[in-house]
């Protein structure tokens, strides 16, 4: 976050300052109420939908006119989210004033719609997109068509008026086509403009408006050389790049969506009179009490008040345990209740919670980490005061030299039509699109452009433990027997195995569910009474059963055996008062995890491991691995993985699966996920592996490495065209129609590279698990 140099203070208030102190305003409507934003009012903070981006250059005008608002401390706006992170003093100004800032632009600032996800809102711009491009080329080809035919000889051979008809007729469908498509980018070109940020929209808006200008003025004189077709292709060519860039922003956009899907919409709130309500979380205040059922997530932070039992933290640490928490501990949204029911007394409200300040800063970082394919806006803001510029200068030389009227507008409008970007537009994101296709043949998936192209940059990658090096789960890898078994047993592992099951009977915890895997057989479950760290049941022939800890056998008075040092997780099994045999339960490495470090050590690439596990747990999958102990950092959460991350010398990759990890995913250069992947993790994350846990990834950076060449070609043949054009049209060389057919050429070339370098991914490669990841994205 950025100060204001007006040197407010960042302090948030409390409600009450916030409703006597924000001051009136006469343009905010009664319609930013009842849109919900009064509720947001009280923060001083708020994260809001802006409704009507369409393109990077609006983000950037909705934010410079937010950022000059009297009283607001800070304003990110993010393109992908269609969403802004604001701080405001309520003291100086309200959320119905910035609302209001935000209209007079065009746009719409909302609070966040639960009940749409952000990936719903892009599939509807996104069949609005196709729609609009569909017609546009169909009203497009018959004006190039026309055109065509003018440029053929037609009219002169035809003789009369032939060929002002052919004109007039090319114009004509030409506006079908530019209403439709190309009204949405007029609308950003002027408003961009206004706001002094002018991106590509303001150039082809110019392009546009000129050509059909002068086409105009032709007509009008009787003339037949008319500059439609160029219109239509500027604006025909600039949505096609829009298209596929909204497609991948899509994928990119449902971080969010999958990060708030795993939170409960309702609490059970708590009255003082024990009288208890099912009401909205939202709903919720500070300092209320609510209950959490044994099975279900928390729905909101808080403090544990009454109850004790077991809590599965995954969604927050990756740790595969479950954690122990009595009165008194931290709980936090999202984690689930395993075993009793729990009274909460809640500590943050919706919006405020540990995981939405995960979505918060997930946005923050996509926003402030601009890629490759962001460079054509970025050219375009040099490009459009330059091109106003030259075009302006190329007009006044040529009335100062005497040139007609008409030759002076063709050597103006040919300045404004070559300077249009369409070669830049597409140039990256055609080039991504052929390098993912090959990639995804060859199991690797990514997210956009910008992440193909850091990929290529890596220096350092850091590892999950749990999950991603693992299979992410606990499984039974040995059973020592201490001593003969009472009633004649077989001491054979699956009768252990049935004896320890049939105790734990159905929880739904990690450890009970390995025992019942490794059982094999269905058991019966016993009837047992749950303490802190065990349980007892009663078996009808063997007597008491205790399956639990060291120190849970140890407080019933029952000596244990050999207890081993540094496993993970060890069950004790104990049968009429004697220590029977220990269950070693591990997370099995997955088979591929110290070939692909390796692997990575030859491409000069350095391994670390940063995971929410215990440091000793981590040290023996390192140790196995491949990783020296110095790199690896234990028992993160997740802002210590994204503040590791942070501090790591050069370019950093992190390869996670877990939601835990999608902070991590968005902080890194180039987030990583397994193809076994929560979903919150692979929509974080900027590339997304098939095959078997970290398989791939080296594959992924070789095949992100040649395609960083093709975009640096495609960009360098596009910024060629610009340079080379610009020259040529402002001495007259080139007139319009050279000039639209020069800008095809280079769009062509850029296409034919890309094309070029498709070829075939690497032998041995498969897309498995890509094809639910893709279903699961949109």
């Amino acid at each position: 976050m950025t100060a204001r140099r007006d040197g407010a203070s960042a302090t948030e208030p409390s409600d009450g300052a916030c409703r006597a102190g924000a001051p009136a305003d006469a343009s905010a409507t009664p319609d930013d109420r009842l849109a919900g934003l009064d509720s947001l009012e009280g923060r001083g903070r708020a994260l809001v939908t802006i409704e009507g981006l369409w393109c990077p250059s609006c983000a950037a005008a909705t934010e410079r006119v937010l950022r000059d608002s009297p009283g607001v401390l800070d304003a990110q706006v993010s393109f992908i989210g269609s969403a802004a992170l604001l701080r405001w003093d309520p003291g100086r100004t309200s959320l119905a004033t910035l609302a209001a800032a935000v209209r007079r632009l065009g746009y719409r600032l909302a609070p966040p719609d639960r009940h749409r996800t952000t990936a719903e809102r892009l599939d509807g711009e996104i069949r609005a997109l196709g729609v609009r491009l569909t017609l546009a080329a169909f009203f497009g080809v018959w004006t190039m068509l026309f055109s065509l035919l003018l440029y053929l000889g037609v009219a002169e051979q035809s003789g009369g008026s032939v060929g002002w008809w052919l004109a007039l007729a090319s114009v004509s469908f030409a506006l079908p086509a530019l209403a439709l498509a190309g009204r949405p980018i007029l609308l950003a070109g002027w408003r961009t403009l206004r706001t002094g940020v002018p991106g590509m929209d303001t150039l082809v808006s110019l392009g546009v408006l000129a050509a059909l200008g002068l086409s105009a003025w032709q007509l009008s004189r009787g003339v037949e050389h008319v500059y439609a077709d160029t219109a239509v292709m500027l604006v025909v060519l600039l949505t096609v790049g829009r298209l596929l860039e909204a497609r991948a922003l899509r994928r990119a956009a449902v971080t969010i969506d999958a990060l708030h899907a795993r939170l409960p919409e309702v609490a059970i709130r708590l009255h003082r009179d024990g009288s208890a309500e099912t009401v909205a979380a939202e709903s919720v205040a500070v300092g209320e009490r609510i209950r959490v059922p044994a099975g279900e997530r928390i729905p909101l932070d808080g403090i544990l008040r009454r109850g004790e039992g077991r809590v599965d933290r995954a969604v927050l640490t990756g740790e595969s345990r479950p954690a122990e928490v009595r009165a008194g501990d931290a709980v936090s949204a999202g984690c689930v209740n395993l075993e009793r029911g729990l009274v909460v007394e809640v500590t943050a409200r919706v919006g405020e919670r540990e995981i939405d300040r995960i979505g918060e800063r997930v946005i923050e970082t996509v926003r402030a980490r601009p890629g490759t394919q962001r460079l054509a806006d970025r050219v375009a803001r040099w490009l459009a005061p330059g091109a106003i510029g030259l075009a302006t200068l190329t007009g006044m030389a040529g009335l100062l030299l005497g040139l007609p009227l008409e030759e002076t507008l063709l050597r103006a409008t040919s300045v404004l039509v070559v300077a249009c970007p369409c070669a830049i537009s597409i140039a990256v994101p055609i080039a991504y699109v052929t390098q993912a296709g090959r990639a995804a043949d060859a199991g690797v998936l990514f997210r956009d452009a910008a992440a193909l192209e850091r990929l290529a940059r890596i220096e350092r990658v850091f590892l999950d433990k749990t999950g991603t090096l693992t299979a992410g789960h606990p499984a039974v890898a040995e059973v020592m027997v201490h001593q003969p078994l009472p009633s004649a047993l077989p001491a054979d592992r699956a009768t252990l195995l049935g004896l320890a099951a049939a105790a734990e009977g159905d929880v739904e915890h990690v450890i009970a569910r390995a025992l019942r895997q490794a059982a094999g057989a269905p058991v019966m479950p016993l009837e047992a009474r749950r303490e802190d760290a065990g349980v007892s049941a009663r078996h009808p022939r063997h007597g008491e059963l205790l399956v639990g800890s060291a120190s849970f056998l140890e407080a019933h008075g029952i000596p244990v055996h050999s207890p081993r040092a540094g496993d993970d997780m060890q069950v004790k099994l104990a049968i009429a008062g004697n220590h029977v045999a220990t269950i070693v339960l591990d997370d099995p490495l997955r088979p591929a995890a110290a070939a692909t470090v390796h692997a990575l050590g030859e491409l000069g690439i350095e391994c670390g491991m940063l995971t929410g596990d215990r440091h000793d747990s981590a040290l023996r999958v390192a140790r196995a691995v491949g990783i020296p102990p110095e790199r690896v950092t234990a028992d993160c959460l997740p802002g210590d993985k994204a503040r590791r991350l942070r501090a790591a010398s050069g370019q950093a990759a992190f390869v996670g699966d877990g939601a835990n990890d999608a902070l991590a995913l968005a902080v890194a250069d180039v987030g990583i996920a397994v193809s076994n992947a929560n979903s919150t993790a692979a929509m974080a994350a900027g590339v997304v592996l098939g095959g078997e846990g970290v398989d791939g990834v080296e594959r992924a950076i070789r095949i992100a490495r040649q395609g960083r060449r093709v975009m640096r070609q495609n960009l360098v043949f596009a910024l060629g065209y610009n340079a080379g054009g610009l020259t040529l049209a402002a001495f007259g060389v080139i007139p319009p129609v050279m000039a639209a057919a020069a800008m095809a050429a280079s769009s062509l070339t850029v296409i034919l590279n890309a094309a070029r370098h498709g070829g075939h991914p690497p032998q041995g490669s498969q897309a498995t698990g890509l094809t639910n990841v893709a279903a699961g994205s949109g």
